[in-house]
């Protein structure tokens, strides 16, 4: 290990004996752990794509940690005061760190000491800001609503206007590596941001943050109005016709049928934003087009989730073929911080699950099945987490697809931050675990939501007290 990273694990440790009374402020995120337990960073710096993992546990940490959830009086009650608290000012103080280091002009850099411009995932990871940004609410009486809800608007609104603006042509987003599938998967992720922008402008549930602000104001805010984006979204939709496969039942691109389960979650996400643009703000021909996204994306979704698929106990393969529109298994492995990706993808946020109203509602009308069988599908996930990936307390890296062993052991900031952002969004998707307020009238429902609360915690505290270095 380098001088410079076990420097970075002893601040680590002094923020971490210093919590009880003044907090250190955030100075960056680590890669992950050795296996002493030692922090791990890259050579050239902290890297956006850990960055904007962090920040996105956090968001659900301090999220979950209200009255009704991990702060109830039925299970932890403190948490909803002063470790809420500090939960919200640790995210502002890292957002400071990453606006300050990986930022610049909209562009964000893949490290801090690597000028490259970061991969398209990274601008959908950082996307998920605007989770913290409308739940300032949650933080109203500890003093947080007004940062929470107003510092994070600039990185946003810059990232927003790069990628409309500098990253998509001619019906695509391109990616920084030049690959096709990567630019759709993560291009329509990234833009899920922006969409919801949009949408919760013009919907009843943003009245009170994003309805506040004019259209002309918003549309100056992130560089494009809202007829801009449904242009976009019209034209991205035709690229997808034109590479769709119909006998194989997904898109074909430089890598064929064959896609990475996290290319997989953000395709699905990204396809909200191009149906719900389309169908809210388009002409018919438009709308028509939104149906046919929204029926591919619950086909394709389908199709990983069937519980005769790739779904084991233990978790799905890393990567997927697509067959007569049936998922097959392309990899050995499985990929934990991919797979906890995929859950998050599906259920956070601006995400497929969530048909609120003022939105098109196309799953709910068109596959009304989905719902329940994703749903199925995470609490097998999740009681497959506790069951194979906690041996350790801490999820690996990777598992064997086989029979699911532990095949890396390895401690990842990017695994411990999807697995909070799955647990924290995904959780209550099916009927196996629920809040303590439901607890009292059954106990295998209680000793199954406790189990998993107190996993989220612990990798809670991994995150802020070792993988967030402080100062």
């Amino acid at each position: 290990m380098s001088r410079f990273a076990k420097t970075l694990t002893a601040l680590a440790v002094l923020g971490l004996t210093g919590m009880g009374q003044a907090q250190a402020v955030p100075a960056g995120v680590a890669q992950g752990l050795d296996a002493d337990g030692e922090v791990l960073v890259y050579a050239d710096g902290m890297a956006a794509r850990d960055a904007f993992m962090a920040l996105g546990a956090l968001t659900v940490k301090g999220r979950l940690m209200r009255a009704s959830e991990l702060g109830h009086e039925g299970y932890r009650p403190e948490l909803s005061e002063e470790p809420m608290q500090k939960v919200g000012e640790t995210w502002l103080g890292l957002l400071d760190v990453v606006h300050g280091q990986l930022v610049e002009d909209g562009r964000m850099q893949a490290y801090v000491h690597r000028s490259a411009e970061a991969e398209p995932s990274a601008y959908a990871d950082a996307a998920y800001m605007y989770h913290m940004h409308h739940s300032g609410g949650r933080f109203e009486h500890l003093g947080l609503y007004d940062d929470l809800t107003h510092r994070p608007t600039a990185v946003m609104a810059m990232l927003a206007r790069h990628l409309v603006n500098e990253r998509y042509s001619d019906g695509a987003v391109h990616a920084a590596n030049g690959s096709d599938a990567d630019g759709f998967a993560y291009g329509l992720d990234a833009l899920h941001g922006p969409a919801y922008a949009w949408v919760r402008q013009d919907k009843p549930g943003g009245e009170d943050d994003m309805g506040q602000l004019d259209r002309p104001v918003l549309e100056a805010w992130l560089g494009h109005s809202r007829e801009d984006l449904v242009e976009v979204a019209r034209d991205l939709a035709q690229s997808a016709d034109a590479a769709w496969d119909d006998d194989a039942g997904i898109y074909v691109f430089d890598q064929g049928t064959e896609w990475s389960l996290d290319q997989i979650g953000a395709m699905l996400r990204g396809h909200k934003a191009l149906y719900e643009m389309l169908y809210l703000y388009g002409d018919s021909d438009d709308q028509a087009r939104a149906e046919t996204l929204a029926d591919r994306a619950a086909a394709i979704a389908a199709a990983v989730v069937d519980g005769h698929g790739p779904l084991r106990d233990w978790g799905l393969p890393a990567r997927l073929e697509f067959r007569d529109g049936q998922a097959h298994a392309a990899a050995d492995y499985v990929d934990v911080a991919a797979q906890w990706r995929f859950v998050h993808q599906l259920t956070g946020g601006f995400s497929p699950l969530r048909e609120r109203e003022g939105t098109s509602r196309l799953l709910t009308e068109r596959a009304p099945e989905l719902e329940g069988r994703i749903g199925t599908a995470i609490d097998r996930l999740l009681q497959g987490a506790l069951d194979y990936q906690l041996a350790s307390g801490t999820v690996p890296a990777r598992l064997d697809y086989a029979d699911g062993r532990v095949s890396d052991p390895r401690v990842t900031t990017r695994a411990v931050s999807a697995f909070m952002m799955a647990v924290a969004n995904g959780y209550r998707a099916g009927s196996a675990f629920d809040r303590p307020g439901a607890w009292e009238d059954d106990d295998d429902l209680a000793a199954r939501s406790r189990a998993l609360y107190d996993a989220f915690l612990d990798h809670g505290e991994l995150l802020t007290g070792s993988l967030i270095l402080r100062d």
